[in-house]
């Protein structure tokens, strides 16, 4: 077996493992990142659905003469009931020169319970 001399070019095994044990540390980090970053877009993705169903039902609301309370369950993005995980409510209250409205657009995510809330009103 051949000795190493001074400045001979090259890496020994400890070397190698501590920088492969780095760049596992740093794949690791990525991995966490990108999952941290995945589940808060899906969260945006369904806050904006139930924003869009909230709006969606207002709107209709807004358009009728005498609108009562109501919900729907199991509504999928698109506002079709199956086996979507968006519930909706809504309610109307008159009063005497106008009417207010609330539609509620709830779901269930990772164990919390998310929901939003639009009034409005309309004068008759």
């Amino acid at each position: 077996m051949r000795r190493r001399r001074r400045g001979e070019r090259g890496f020994t095994l400890i070397e190698v493992m501590i920088s492969i044990l780095l760049i596992a540390i740093a794949v690791i980090g990525l991995v966490a990142l990108f999952m941290v970053q995945s589940r808060g877009a899906s969260t945006s993705r369904h806050t904006t659905e139930a924003a869009v169903l909230a709006e969606d039902k207002m709107e209709y609301l807004r358009t009728q003469v005498a609108p009562g309370a109501g919900s729907e369950t199991t509504l999928d993005s698109l506002g079709q009931s199956g086996t979507g995980i968006f519930g909706r409510t809504w309610t109307s209250a008159s009063g005497t020169s106008y009417i207010d409205y609330s539609v509620v657009v709830s779901r269930i995510e990772d164990g919390v319970n998310r929901t939003v809330t639009l009034r409005s009103r309309r004068g008759l």
